[in-house]
């Protein structure tokens, strides 16, 4: 089978990568990314490709999306370009992937996304999900983990001050929904749900990727 990975360069992204490569029921994995990784496998195919010009560009065939797109607004720069990565992107690439003949999305959403949800960040995550509902996918499987472990590239004061807390406090949380999830558990839950689930919509929660 061929995977596509939307957000590769990410921390959930990289472990994607890493794991769909060394899976055996992938033999291509194609890469969506704004700039090149410069990573070099058989496997692996990129596109550098502008996100904002999705139906203007040629796009690869495969059968399984994953996306883990996101950003936050401080680094987005506002509430409107914090909603086109985590919204808009995702919708639109993933309609023009289906229309291509991609049959199954995976989607990395967050714990308490909901279109009603009283923050923003959860609001945006929310409709994402629904939006991607519509679409009409066989099987959309979606996602929310807690606070994410693990090695960024980029630097964000607020997930590593909280990472830090989260880690000290891990064996109080070790039961909780909330408690922080490993990047690399997040990637491993997406290829094995998105392998196995019957047709349908599929949610999964933080605490359930934690086994």
């Amino acid at each position: 089978m061929k995977a596509a990975i939307l957000g590769a360069t990410g921390l959930v992204g990289q472990e994607l990568v890493d794991q769909l490569l060394a899976h055996d029921e992938y033999q291509e994995v194609h890469v969506l990314v704004r700039r090149p990784m410069n990573r070099f496998h058989q496997k692996l195919e990129e596109w550098v490709i502008d996100f904002d010009h999705v139906t203007e560009i040629e796009l690869p065939e495969v059968d399984h999306v994953y996306c883990a797109l996101g950003t936050t607004i401080k680094q987005a720069g506002s509430q409107e370009a914090f909603r086109l990565v985590d919204y808009t992107y995702p919708i639109e690439v993933g309609r023009e992937l289906l229309d291509l003949g991609a049959t199954r999305f995976a989607l990395i959403s967050a714990l308490g996304a909901h279109p009603n949800a009283k923050t923003f960040y959860n609001r945006v995550k929310g409709d994402a999900e629904n939006g991607l509902r519509v679409l009409g996918y066989d099987a959309l499987l979606i996602f929310r983990p807690s606070l994410l472990l693990g090695e960024r590239d980029e630097f964000r004061f607020g997930e590593q001050a909280a990472a830090r807390v989260s880690t000290v406090l891990r064996p109080l949380l070790r039961r909780s929904p909330y408690a922080p999830i490993e990047a690399a558990k997040v990637a491993q839950a997406m290829i094995h749900h998105t392998l196995h689930e019957p047709p349908g919509v599929t949610i999964v929660e933080s605490k359930e990727m934690q086994t």
